[in-house]
């Protein structure tokens, strides 16, 4: 007797992706674009690269706008690779901030060298520091409108929360990190960055939301299809060894979250406590602290980021 079930499955999986698109483009429409600076590590993984794509595909849907990007690892390519992205999609003018500190063992890189060849016109000299670009974007944005999407380390958070407290108070909504609220030594840890990640979870006025999902979210093959003018299409390419992979999607899932809130995607959990390797503890729910689980199936997810992922420049 043959066997149906996988049929059944891809059927319904994207019956769900259809029931959940159809709603989220009518509701992008009636709001207002979200607010958001992108702080990445991009540099050693590839997932930030397709999270920073996600992000401009929003913008082109009306539904996010991106204030500016930080990059908080300290590649000498990293500034003008995120240029070279932001340009190809028609914002060359967003603000690119970096960090300005020690940085042990910094981690090599299998693209960012390579977008350095695609049109940009800032790098790692001339761009300002992470803390200056959040001061100037900051400042200007209306009080209790801003997300920060984290998918990196907490050292660029951890020089803006000392030096600016009461702006960040005034001016965050929320904090989304790609990391685990437990025992997460890579994102709040690695690079001797486990003191700043800390003092955010201490400190920071806002509340957190926190995840580790993505890991069977897999996506990027569709980049194939894209123009090789891509340095998305780039990144993939070079980070695979001149080839297309799936990839996991832990960034794109934080951007999913991030720019689109729970809707129908996800369910957030505040109870517990939270912990990282040094020790410290804290109470979820005294700062209303989340944690991030999954609604609908990977195969889902991957469609819905994978679609975004490809959205070409605006014309």
């Amino acid at each position: 007797m043959r066997n149906n079930k996988p049929i059944v499955k891809t059927i319904f999986n994207l019956f769900l992706v259809f029931l959940l698109i159809i709603p989220i483009q009518m509701y992008a429409q009636n709001t207002q674009a979200k607010k958001i600076i992108y702080e990445t590590n991009m540099c050693l993984a590839v997932d930030d690269v397709g999270g920073l794509a996600m992000i401009h595909g929003l913008q082109n849907r009306g539904e996010a706008e991106l204030l500016a990007v930080c990059l908080n690892e300290v590649h000498p390519d990293g500034a003008a690779a995120i240029d070279a992205i932001n340009t190809w999609y028609g914002r060359g003018n967003i603000p690119v901030g970096v960090y300005r500190g020690a940085f042990p063992d910094p981690d090599n890189s299998a693209y960012l060298h390579d977008l350095t060849k695609f049109s940009h016109d800032l790098d790692d000299k001339s761009a300002l520091s992470a803390l200056e670009v959040y001061q100037k974007v900051l400042v200007k944005q209306p009080d209790n409108s801003v997300t920060i999407i984290s998918v990196g380390f907490m050292n660029n958070l951890d020089v803006l929360l000392k030096n600016e407290p009461d702006l960040v108070a005034s001016k965050v909504k929320e904090l989304v990190i790609m990391g685990a609220h437990n025992g997460d030594d890579h994102n709040l840890g690695l690079h001797n960055t486990v003191k700043a990640a800390q003092n955010i979870l201490e400190n920071w006025p806002s509340p957190l939301v926190f995840h580790h999902l993505g890991g069977d979210v897999l996506t990027g093959l569709g980049l194939k299809e894209t123009p090789e003018e891509s340095p998305v299409r780039e990144a993939y390419y070079k980070y695979s060894n001149s080839k297309f992979l799936k990839l996991a999607s832990h960034d794109q899932m934080t951007v999913l979250y991030g720019v689109r809130g729970a809707t129908n995607y996800f369910t957030k959990n505040s109870s517990g406590t939270g912990s990282i390797p040094s020790g410290y503890k804290w109470e979820m729910k005294t700062r209303n602290d989340s944690v991030l689980e999954t609604l609908i199936p990977a195969e889902a997810y991957a469609k819905i980021i994978e679609d975004l992922m490809l959205e070409p420049p605006l014309k």
